[in-house]
């Protein structure tokens, strides 16, 4: 038995947001790990497979997040290299601000496992259908949290 990893995303909304491909991928999978912004997303995860182990416990107050991701990765990876389909469901879109999904794949392909990424309704899609915003006309620019105040410091703040 040869293992393979597929990372999914559930969208925003509950239930509506999901593809029937990612579901798909949830049913038929080994085992799948989750990662949702909330319990009752999580438990709705648990009605569509008998073996789903959240991702939620490695996160530990004061715990550095590149050692919880690092362990989340290497979790996933290990079902991956024991051979089975291994599916890892995120909320909103499975590559959008979430570098567990990325580090994942990356790790199974560079092992020879087949491993991609499917698609997902992310928060910032929401935000263009609530504000009606078109960025093909606008254009738009992302900032992570953190980088956002480094350029208010380093750049704004010595203007003001």
């Amino acid at each position: 038995m040869f293992g393979s990893l597929v990372c999914v995303g559930t969208g925003m909304t509950l239930g509506a947001h999901i593809s029937p491909i990612s579901r798909s991928y949830i049913t038929q999978a080994d085992v799948v790990f989750s990662l949702m912004s909330t319990g009752i997303t999580e438990r709705w995860v648990e009605e569509m497979h008998e073996d789903v182990r959240s991702l939620q416990p490695y996160y530990q107050e004061g715990k550095n997040r590149n050692i919880t991701y690092k362990e989340m990765v290497n979790a996933i990876l290990a079902e991956v290299r024991a051979g089975k389909k291994v599916t890892a469901v995120f909320y909103g879109h499975p590559g959008v601000f979430a570098c567990v999904s990325h580090k994942a794949i990356k790790q199974a392909k560079k092992e020879n496992f087949p491993a991609h990424m499917e698609a997902g309704i992310s928060a910032e899609d929401c935000l263009y259908a609530d504000l009606a915003i078109d960025p093909g006309k606008t254009g738009c620019i992302h900032y992570e949290t953190t980088s956002l105040c480094f350029i208010n410091v380093i750049l704004i703040q010595p203007l003001i």
